[in-house]
């Protein structure tokens, strides 16, 4: 799919994208909220059909990482795990390379995720969890916020958003 942006959306090809995703993941993300590499390998090796990036040419500039879960709700568990039977798409990571923020790149990437999760069997629910101040996006883009998450992640707030199918 290409965008206005010229971007293109597909899953990624190797773990040399995944470095590439870190390096982003690193930029957008705290220390102590941030995926490792190892768990962005792992997330990539077991759930790569979850794993949704946005170019510009040849250039990395926005992904969604995710896992399945038998849960309704992102847990410490779905953090570290892949269910390939669970019925909830948990969402770990919408990440957007500075240089390319505030210009639709996380919306777009949301409604095409979207697209892709309906058109997979046995799924229910997207869900993820948000900081407060990107609540409202998530919620332009048909997410519902639930509240405050019982996950505790870093140093910030969560708050449980869901997208049912």
């Amino acid at each position: 799919m290409t965008t206005p942006l010229n971007l293109v959306f597909r899953c990624l090809r190797s773990t040399s994208e995944v470095l590439v995703a870190h390096g982003l993941e690193s930029a957008c993300y705290s220390s102590d909220e941030g995926a490792s590499l190892e768990t962005m390998l792992y997330r990539y090796k077991h759930a790569q059909h979850l794993f949704l990036g946005a170019f510009s040419g040849q250039t990395l500039v926005g992904y969604i990482m995710a896992t399945q879960a038998s849960e309704p709700l992102v847990t410490h568990k779905s953090m570290s795990t892949h269910d390939p039977q669970g019925t909830t798409v948990c969402i770990h990571s919408v990440c957007v390379s500075p240089q390319w923020q505030r210009q639709g790149v996380a919306s777009m990437l949301l409604k095409k995720y979207t697209e892709i999760i309906k058109n997979c069997k046995d799924i229910t629910r997207l869900a993820m969890l948000s900081r407060m101040d990107l609540v409202l996006l998530y919620q332009r883009n048909g997410y519902q916020c639930l509240g405050p998450s019982n996950v505790t992640h870093g140093s910030e707030k969560w708050y449980d958003c869901i997208l049912d199918i």
